[in-house]
């Protein structure tokens, strides 16, 4: 379950209160209508296009834009500076990310010319969210180490934690967690210099969340805690509820099922109160998982269906979102066309005054527009009925279809990794190790499988035919029949296993019956490890075995045939006594990384690249490794599909 609750910080500017802005309004209108076209029309442009923004978007976007030409016309940078902020909030609102982007950059030329770091700061800011809304975390990180610097150099104090935070949830989101926990520690240390409550508690939770997946439980607990705390001495007991599904997450990864149970109702009964449905799906998620673990799967179900539907609710919810997203930028549109002819009906009447002989001409001419603006607007308003009608209707027609399907493959998912291994017992043997773990889609067709029987740890990596639902069953049925091998049938040699599961899994699919149409198999490595005589057993069935020691990459070969599929039933595997060093470095891996398309030319990875990869980042922590392997694969995959399930096992002797 992936913990929520991280948030930006948003720099905050003070809004008038709609009940008092009618007064403001018309004394701003009057004053509007008999100033001259200087910078006090400017600014009383821009004071309408505020007190108008709670209550009538697109007139506020007017006025701005007013704003913004006249300012342009006299050449008044303030002017131009505040309108063209105004404007780029506006449309990032809209979720129109790219005008909102164009002015936000107009304004930063602005606040440069003016020196206004102030406002630089506030733009700046404002464009890592808009490229964190993208996902395009490199930009975004770019901008908020801009605030950080300008607010660090003109002694911003109250903007310096704000920038600290957003840094870290840039790092945190790129997967560079240490980076991360160092810019939440800074926010935190400015926010408790004055005291700021729920700067505290944000940014406690956000150190908890990457503590724990950095492996310091110990650290996230006392964090998560002191979360609570802030949020406590402020009332914010609706915020404590996702705190407390991230203390069960941390008991639930450390089999402390109990006190994850305690933790999860509490979250869940605050959520429940508050009706806030992120964090009860949360909830419901973890009480699934930790009833999964305890072997109460009655309860299991009940709570993961509890989670499915919640989700469901939750997507359907955000559907309509969007679709009143565009119903309201159709009504942004249409208001603005009214703008516009407003502004074209004062040019005409102006025209009107100079001449008394053109009277009757601009009289057809007004009527002709109106007419026009008229049957344009009624064809516009036509079209997009219709439209909006459409998409209603194909909402209502996805969700159904989507329900059906995410319930198959949320099932199916849940049941993968309720039947994956506790990587605690290989971290009991491999102290230094990581696991790339990267589906194609919600469930994977790879699997990482490792079993112990008399202090000789036993483990693999495979690939499935295909990947999704079908290859996630696959991997399920091959992780029971290792298990078998091991465990009932007390089977101890690399090549008897490869041999047995070969035989299990063709009698399962019905493989050996000649009108079977089942050819489904996989590809496998596995290992066997003894840390007394420091020797290690391989067989492969398409998968290899790579050792690098020195900085040189050692390779055993596999037997070029699958287990089951078109493999004869008789099949004999063959197996590599390795006599292995301390500090040698062991991979075991699928082929979904070498086979991604990408790069300049949108070629393969390939298996040479690969190998030299892994060379150049043997010296980093095996930690680190993880982090760079999935950071080189995502810049190399860049906008295009992931064509295939991605696992890479690394272990360091």
């Amino acid at each position: 379950m992936t913990q929520k609750y991280i948030c930006f910080f948003l720099f905050a500017f003070c809004f008038f209160a709609v009940s008092s802005q009618n007064s403001k309004i018309d004394s701003l209108y009057r004053a509007y209508s008999s100033e001259k076209m200087d910078t006090n029309k400017v600014k009383t442009l821009l004071a309408l296009s505020e007190n108008f923004k709670p209550i009538n978007a697109a007139k506020s976007l007017g006025f701005s834009r007013e704003a913004f030409e006249i300012s342009n016309r006299i050449n008044y940078p303030n002017g131009m500076l505040r309108s063209c902020i105004s404007i780029a909030e506006y449309y990032q609102e809209q979720l129109n990310y790219a005008d909102a982007i164009n002015y936000y950059l107009q304004a930063e030329v602005q606040a440069e010319k003016l020196n206004n770091f102030i406002s630089l700061s506030r733009i700046y800011n404002s464009i890592g969210i808009v490229y964190s809304n993208q996902s395009r975390n490199d930009k975004s990180l770019q901008y908020f180490l801009k605030v950080a610097k300008i607010s660090e150099e003109h002694n911003l104090t109250k903007r310096l934690p704000i920038a600290y935070n957003n840094i870290g949830i840039s790092y945190k989101d790129l997967g560079r967690y240490s980076e991360a926990l160092s810019y939440y520690e800074k926010a935190l240390i400015e926010f408790e210099k004055t005291n700021f409550h729920k700067g505290i508690a944000s940014v406690s939770n956000n150190i908890g969340i990457v503590s724990h997946l950095k492996g310091d439980d110990e650290k996230a607990l006392a964090f998560y805690n002191k979360s609570v705390e802030n949020f406590r001495k402020i009332n914010d007991t609706a915020s404590e509820a996702g705190i407390y599904t991230n203390i069960g997450e941390v008991y639930n990864s450390n089999k402390e099922y109990q006190k994850a149970l305690d933790f999860y109702l509490k979250g869940l009964k605050l959520a429940q109160k508050f009706s806030n449905n992120n964090f009860r799906g949360d909830a419901y998620e973890g009480l699934a998982q930790v009833y999964a673990n305890l072997k109460q799967f009655d309860k299991a179900y009940y709570y993961l269906n509890r989670h499915i539907s919640l989700k469901d609710t939750i997507r359907d919810e955000e559907g309509m979102k969007k679709v009143q997203e565009i119903e309201k930028r159709m009504e942004s549109q249409k208001r603005e066309k009214e703008i516009e002819y407003l502004k074209q009906q004062d040019e005409l009447q102006k025209l009107k005054v100079k001449s008394q002989n053109e009277k009757l001409n601009q009289s057809k001419l007004i009527i002709y527009s109106v007419l026009t603006i008229l049957m344009v607007t009624l064809f516009l308003s036509l079209l997009l009925f219709k439209a909006n009608k459409k998409v209603k209707q194909n909402n209502v027609e996805l969700a159904s279809k989507r329900k059906e399907i995410q319930d198959s493959i949320n099932y199916a998912k849940h049941i993968q990794n309720a039947m994956l291994p506790d990587v605690r017992l290989l971290e009991k043997h491999f102290p230094e190790g990581f696991g790339l773990f990267l589906p194609k889609d919600v469930v994977s067709g790879d699997f990482y499988w490792f079993n112990e029987l008399n202090d000789i740890v036993y483990f693999a990596a495979a690939d499935c035919t295909g990947h999704g639902v079908p290859g996630a069953f696959m991997s399920m049925i091959a992780i029971d029949k290792l298990n078998q091998c091991l465990i009932d049938k007390n089977i101890d040699t690399v090549t008897e296993i490869l041999s047995n599961l070969n035989t299990s899994i063709k009698k399962a699919l019905k493989q050996s019956n000649e009108e079977s149409i089942s050819k489904d198999g996989l590809d496998i490595a596995l290992c066997s490890f003894n840390r007394k005589k420091m020797e290690l057993h391989y067989a492969g069935a398409n998968r290899p075995l790579w050792i690098i020691r020195q900085n040189e990459l050692i390779e055993f070969k596999p037997l070029k045939v699958s287990i089951a599929g078109f493999t004869d039933e008789n099949q004999k595997f063959e197996s590599h006594l390795i006599k292995v060093e301390k500090n040698d470095s062991v991979f075991l891996f699928s082929d979904g990384f070498a086979d991604q398309f990408g790069g300049e030319g949108k070629k393969k990875f390939m298996t040479k690249q690969f190998k030299e990869t892994l060379i150049q980042i043997n010296d980093l922590p095996m930690s680190q490794q993880e982090i760079e392997l999935e950071k080189i694969f995502k810049q190399w995959k860049g906008n295009l599909e992931q064509v295939d399930d991605v696992m890479v096992l690394g272990f360091r002797l």
